[in-house]
């Protein structure tokens, strides 16, 4: 079900033509005026004010959820899902934050009255980028293609810790175990305090008590690594694979990045793809173009099929081989393949044919 349709302009003070440059403005103006903090002689009037701001940018701010607003006049329910849910205060908050620091927050509730950090250290891995060669044909039916790239892998003395077995952690000398770095800025409208993750701990506020040996505190060691490539069939030159986990190793635990495959197909000098069909080109004698023939047709999958060439052929003529060529990888039925005909003429291999030639022309009453 739809929600309720709003007027989510007349929220902002805005028309219909307003800009985002409008709307973030309006909004910013708007939410710093209605907070309920700032109101606590009309506290639940600004509640329900910053709630109903808050839904107007989030439909207004985004060009697909405005399109479909301006042409319906409401969201579907499932684009607020987020918002409906209990977390729509903390995603107001968060928001909020966004557009005015985390110095706001500590003004209004102090330094622990606001929503409580808690910052990892671990960090995915990095992707990594590798070509792959393949011919034409495997492109088409598809392949296995082993491969072997560097990569960082998880260090096995110390598990990705980065500290020596045995040797445990210790508070962190810079924040001294609160994870995060405080400072404060004096200004003219007071004193501004705000808090970032600590970058000697990551925001754990614990470091290693020894760094490891063998990988030198950083959890990772880099390795030569060794797998095999499935190439679906149908794959097209400078189609990009994505395999995941298969990049490198995560920080303390984090996951592996993944592993993106750029296949570059070799050309071939018989086939051409254009889509999910392929075409090809196909060299026959003038006689079989007058009377008609029966030939031989190579496939791009490999193998082979008879065409039959009807008599009076012209050069250029193209026939098509249903559901003879490429499979799209994104499933689906198989293109065809087109055959080009081209006709090649020639002089009279021997006296005979030269006379048989001479007596078509006679029957035909061309004068030589």
């Amino acid at each position: 079900m739809p929600r309720q349709s709003k007027d989510y302009y007349a929220i902002l003070g805005l028309s219909r033509g307003a800009s985002q440059e409008d709307i973030k403005k309006a909004y910013k103006k708007l939410i710093k005026q209605w907070h309920p903090d700032l109101n606590s002689d009309r506290k639940k009037e600004a509640e329900q004010k910053f709630k109903e701001i808050q839904e107007a940018y989030e439909v207004l701010s985004d060009p697909q959820k405005r399109a479909m607003y301006d042409r319906f006049g409401y969201v579907g329910e499932a684009e607020y899902s987020q918002t409906a849910s209990g977390n729509a205060f903390e995603d107001i908050f968060r928001d909020f934050e966004g557009f005015f620091g985390r110095d706001v927050f500590d003004i209004f509730f102090g330094e622990r009255g606001g929503r409580e950090r808690s910052t990892a250290s671990s960090r995915s891995g990095e992707d990594i980028s590798i070509t792959v060669d393949i011919d034409f044909r495997d492109s088409l039916l598809g392949t296995q293609v082993p491969v072997e790239y560097e990569r960082y892998e998880t260090c096995e003395h110390c598990g990705g810790s980065g500290s020596e077995p045995g040797s445990g952690y210790k508070t962190c000398p810079r924040c001294h175990g609160t994870g995060t770095i405080r400072e404060e800025r004096r200004s003219f409208f007071g004193v501004f305090v705000s808090t970032r993750t600590c970058e000697t701990c990551g925001g754990t506020g614990r470091v290693v008590g020894e760094r490891c040996r063998v990988c030198g505190g950083s959890g990772r060691i880099r390795k030569r690594h060794k797998t095999v490539v499935n190439i679906p069939p149908g794959v097209e030159n400078g189609e990009k694979l994505r395999i995941r986990g298969e990049g490198n190793a995560g920080y303390a635990g984090g996951r592996a990045g993944d592993l993106y495959v750029v296949i570059r197909v070799r050309a071939s000098n018989k086939f051409k793809r254009k889509g999910e069909d392929v075409y090809t080109d196909v060299t026959i004698d003038y006689v079989q173009a007058v009377l008609g023939a029966t030939i031989q047709i190579e496939l791009p999958t490999g193998g082979s099929t008879m065409l039959r060439i009807p008599p009076g052929t012209r050069p250029g003529t193209t026939f098509r081989l249903k559901g003879e060529g490429a499979r799209s990888i994104r499933g689906g039925k198989r293109g065809d393949l087109y055959v080009i005909v081209n006709v090649t003429l020639s002089k009279p291999k021997s006296r005979k044919e030269e006379e048989l030639l001479k007596e078509l022309a006679k029957i035909r009453g061309i004068e030589r």
